[in-house]
């Protein structure tokens, strides 16, 4: 949890997916207001006659890896519901007329020879039926066996984009620190908590990832110099570059939502503050000036505010600013302690790890009204991250004894473990909906 870097300070001062054809309509706004059923068959695994080098696939091949992942991201999207279908009966208007449903999606399976790879592709074949016998949508995709979930949560993404007007955040991805290597390293998962991969290589301590507003980009601390430095690393884990601000303490980084800045918390002479420098290293900027500990500064999505923890109170407790670093106000007064805040993508809400009565909880704040209420968990639950679309909100929580991930809506309902494999914290959900 950012909260330690507190304790930090002191001690340290002291594979690609190609569209093939797509079909996409107008859907009626009313309609996509609500919630709607929809019939999804298992797909047909029967290559259409008029492919070349087509030839079928086995059903398991695409069960877990594709058709598992697919039917959760419909059911997680808040635009569908699932239908219960009678069994081998294919996707069609006749089938969600049936059934009740709004609309039934076919989708056909098979393997065709690449001729520049000399390799196999799979390709999927999907066409959203509505029950006016109408296709308001179709797209064929391709690729590689190991990139199926990656297939599934680009045609959840399309579907609602054709559906709702707005795309899901089926392909957003969620960075965090990890020690199951041995040391704590930058790691990224998809939304899910599938396709779990190391981007860092530092051998030593190595935390605190956060996005670039781009998605392309990561700025993170590592004490791989044996002091704390801030790194920017690209998400597939190159192009790493040390960001040098000549400060003692370099942590808690952050990408401005416009612009190049980077707020991160910095000290002279032993005290830890903000302040802002460019993502080359140039033009650092020292924003507070208290004689007490600041940390964990956090952009509002317009850029203009800048949220951060300070003690000046007598306990930690969140603060906002405006980027120049002027008009120093406070906005926690629930709970001993507040730290970690992180902004919704509206700009109208701030979650934060909030502890009450002995025990670190979700608090979210409505920053228009000042009301905020707890989201209650099992064990400790903190350090929260909004998706991009503001519907869900990933923390890390101790509840099953060691640290692991967790993803949650933001009432706290459908709450889904994402890591199990050694200790896993700071999780920071990408920025924007691709």
């Amino acid at each position: 949890m950012k909260r330690s870097l507190i304790a930090v300070a002191l001690a340290f001062i002291a594979a690609t997916l190609a569209a093939q054809s797509q079909i996409i309509t107008t859907v009626d706004p009313e309609q996509a207001a609500k919630v709607m059923k929809i019939a999804i068959p298992f797909p047909e695994l029967t290559p259409p006659a008029s492919s070349a080098n087509a030839a079928p696939v086995a059903s398991e091949v695409i069960h877990a890896p594709f058709y598992s992942v697919l039917t959760r991201d419909i059911a997680a999207s808040g635009v569908f519901a699932i239908a219960p279908i009678p069994p081998n009966v294919p996707a069609s208007t006749n089938l969600a007329k049936q059934i009740g449903a709004d609309f039934a999606l076919k989708m056909t399976v098979w393997t065709e020879r690449n001729a520049q790879t000399n390799a196999d592709d799979i390709v999927v074949e999907a066409r959203l039926f509505d029950t006016t016998g109408g296709q308001p949508f179709g797209k064929r995709y391709r690729g590689v066996v190991a990139s199926l979930s990656l297939m599934a949560h680009s045609l959840t993404t399309d579907i609602v984009r054709a559906i709702y007007g707005k795309p899901g955040i089926f392909l957003s991805r969620i960075a965090f620190a990890s020690d199951r290597t041995g040391n704590w390293e930058i790691w990224l998962m998809d939304w899910d908590g599938q396709n779990q991969r190391q981007i860092t290589q530092h051998g030593a301590l190595s935390i605190l990832p956060s996005w670039a507003p781009d998605n392309e980009r990561m700025v993170y601390t590592s004490f791989a110099r044996g002091t704390s430095d801030m790194y920017i690393v690209n998400r597939r884990g190159g192009g790493r570059i040390r960001v040098p601000t000549n400060l003692a303490l370099n942590t808690s980084a952050t990408f401005s939502p416009v612009g190049n800045d980077i707020a991160f918390v910095g000290s002279v002479n032993g005290n830890p503050d903000i302040y802002l420098i460019k993502d080359d290293g140039t033009n650092v900027r020292r924003l507070t000036t208290s004689a007490t500990i600041e940390s964990t500064p956090e952009w509002s999505p317009n850029g203009r505010q800048i949220s951060f923890t300070s003690g000046r109170s007598g306990t930690p407790q969140i603060y906002v600013m405006d980027a120049e670093g002027t008009n120093v106000r406070r906005i926690s007064f629930e709970g001993e302690w507040n730290d970690d805040a992180a902004w919704s993508p509206d700009g109208e809400q701030l979650a934060y790890t909030s502890r009450v009565n002995g025990r670190f909880q979700i608090r979210i704040m409505n920053l228009v009204n000042g009301q905020s209420r707890i989201i209650a968990g099992e064990g400790s639950n903190e350090q929260p991250a909004w998706s991009p679309d503001g519907r869900w909100i990933a923390f890390q929580s101790n509840r099953s004894g060691k640290w692991q991930l967790y993803r949650m809506r933001i009432d706290g309902n459908d709450i889904q473990q994402l890591t199990s494999s050694g200790e896993n914290k700071e999780p920071d959900w990408s920025k924007k909906i691709e």
